[in-house]
């Protein structure tokens, strides 16, 4: 049994999550998007807390506070699953307009219900799969200027082409990369905006006991101080890269 489920098949392991998710009123906790309202899929609420903790991603905070001082005009978000990001940078951008592109149709309720509760669902538009052409007509119709952010599953490197979607030349992104799917996905990512964008990388690092929002849950980080730190795991199978693509025009 691999580490994590050993610690998910814990009864201190439960009790803490079903502590973070009544004691959150699944709203984020901390982090650049503290204070927003989600409903999570029946999944990422079993296993992925972080969004809810706020630590989800930690290693882009400090990315995401520049790209909110950046007031972009739209958010396209590809692969928005439960909408942190969609609706975390609806709320800290109150004039931006978001497109939501989430293949899997039964994450969209939760989207839309979130969006709901958030006050930006006259902002938000929910879609299904984004193609190139999905893509490359949300470009060139939307206003400006846009920020990209996408997370699909290896699926970048076959849409993220600025030879196929000429507009993403000029626009900025924000990549999470899958080299355990697409081998070599970062750097061919980096080598194709290279001449385009300023690229700066983020790799993933391991949670600490000073990244759990011990504000918010004092009591739970006390009581079970290990359990806090495998709360915010993220599940994932080898270290997460990502990419800021900031246009140079």
């Amino acid at each position: 049994m691999r580490a994590p489920l050993r610690w998910m098949a814990s009864p201190g392991w439960h009790l803490a999550a079903a502590w973070v998710r009544y004691g959150s009123g699944n709203t984020v906790l901390s982090g650049p998007f503290a204070g927003t309202r989600l409903y999570l899929s029946p999944l990422s609420g079993r296993h992925l807390l972080g969004y809810l903790l706020g630590t989800q991603e930690i290693e882009l905070h400090g990315a995401v506070e520049e790209i909110v001082s950046r007031r972009y005009a739209t958010i396209i978000n590809i692969g928005a699953a439960d909408g942190y990001y969609a609706l975390g940078l609806a709320r800290r951008l109150p004039e931006a307009g978001v497109l939501a592109f989430e293949a899997n149709s039964a994450h969209h309720k939760y989207l839309q219900a979130s969006a709901r509760v958030n006050g930006v669902s006259e902002r938000m538009f929910v879609r299904g799969f984004c193609s190139g052409h999905e893509l490359r007509a949300a470009l060139a119709t939307v206003r400006k200027p846009a920020l990209v952010v996408c997370d699909i599953e290896g699926g970048e490197v076959e849409l993220l082409d600025p030879e196929t979607v000429g507009d993403l030349r000029s626009v900025d992104l924000l990549v999470e990369t899958h080299d355990q799917y697409v081998a070599n996905c970062t750097q061919i990512l980096n080598s194709r905006f290279a001449a385009t964008h300023t690229v700066q990388q983020f790799s993933g690092r391991p949670r600490d006991a000073s990244d759990f929002p011990s504000a918010a849950l004092p009591q739970l980080a006390r009581i079970f101080p290990e359990t806090a730190i495998e709360l915010m795991n993220e599940r994932r199978k080898e270290p997460q890269q990502w990419l800021r693509l900031t246009a140079r025009d």
